[in-house]
């Protein structure tokens, strides 16, 4: 699929963690909201919590795993499908990274 220049890679490698970190927070967020509701019973809790952290699993999967450069359009795609590659992220990339963002079947 290609790839971005060095220090576009550099970037992306520093903000890795935050990346995970903001998905996690919303995986978290929305299995709070899961436990407190008042509509389910205990057992619709826990089907739809434990289908929630296999959705949420397979998608820090795709984001997170095999993270190299010589794949890291692909991620970038995901990131941004998954609105964790903000403005700012996309603002600290090249020009060159950015027009092949532009150019990506993103959703």
């Amino acid at each position: 699929m290609g790839t971005i220049p060095e220090i576009d890679w550099k970037y992306l490698r520093s903000v890795q963690s935050e990346l995970l970190s903001s998905l996690c927070e919303r995986i978290n967020r929305k299995a709070m909201e899961i436990l407190r509701s008042g509509d389910m019973s205990e057992h619709d809790k826990y089907k739809t919590l434990y289908q929630h952290m296999q959705h949420s699993d397979e998608i820090v999967a795709e984001c997170f795993n095999d993270w190299r450069r010589s794949n890291i359009l692909f991620k970038l795609i995901i990131l941004q499908n998954n609105s964790l590659l903000t403005k700012e992220h996309i603002r600290h990339l090249s020009d060159e990274t950015k027009d092949l963002l532009k150019s990506l079947p993103i959703e």
